[in-house]
């Protein structure tokens, strides 16, 4: 029994590896839209139906890559997950951890589209605090979500700005402007 489920452990790592490469290649040479369960898996070299025993949808699959992505960061450079009310530290280490991604990273968090990376990255992010405690449940949950969406669409908007301008700003600057304005709004930075 032990030798069977060894197998069939090595045969759905297998896969999902094949998958992962597949994808990395395609999006080297095109864009996030343009790859399908087709595509993806005639790159990968297995069948359709194999994919669907793994993910039901592509965007099941897409999940899968952000949720590794967000693993990483909370597993190896998030130093206060614990804390919610770190937001000048999330601000911070977060963009510092996206800045160092390789272009994959990068390209999936700024591309448009219909499954978007970098709104489900952050919205993640918010999500995994907020199991720790939550620096905004004093507010009516309409009011909340509208400050948590400010949160995330800045700090979303920000860097993929930062990615469009060439990243001209050093990444400890940018993540530094990034946290001062998520943390104080932009009236202290007037002169």
């Amino acid at each position: 029994m032990r030798t069977v489920e060894k197998k069939a452990d090595l045969r759905v790592l297998r896969t999902r590896a094949a998958l992962h490469e597949a994808f990395n290649e395609l999006m080297e040479e095109t864009t996030l839209d343009r790859i399908t369960v087709k595509t993806l898996t005639e790159r990968a070299g297995i069948n359709r139906k194999t994919f669907y025993l793994h993910f039901e949808t592509i965007e099941a699959f897409y999940d899968s890559i952000m949720n590794g992505i967000m693993d990483d960061f909370f597993e190896n450079h998030e130093t206060t997950a614990d804390d919610p009310y770190d937001i000048d530290g999330h601000a911070r280490r977060f963009f510092l951890f996206l800045a160092s991604q390789p272009s994959i990273v990068e390209r999936l968090i700024c591309a448009p589209g219909l499954y978007d990376f970098g709104e489900r990255i952050y919205r993640t992010q918010m999500n995994r605090y907020k199991s720790v405690g939550n620096p905004f449940d004093w507010m009516p949950s309409d009011q909340e979500e509208l400050v948590k969406s400010f949160i995330r669409n800045t700090a979303l908007d920000f860097y993929r700005q930062w990615v469009r301008e060439g990243k001209t700003v050093p990444e400890s600057t940018a993540a530094q402007l990034l946290s001062d304005l998520t943390c104080h709004g932009v009236e202290h930075l007037m002169r």
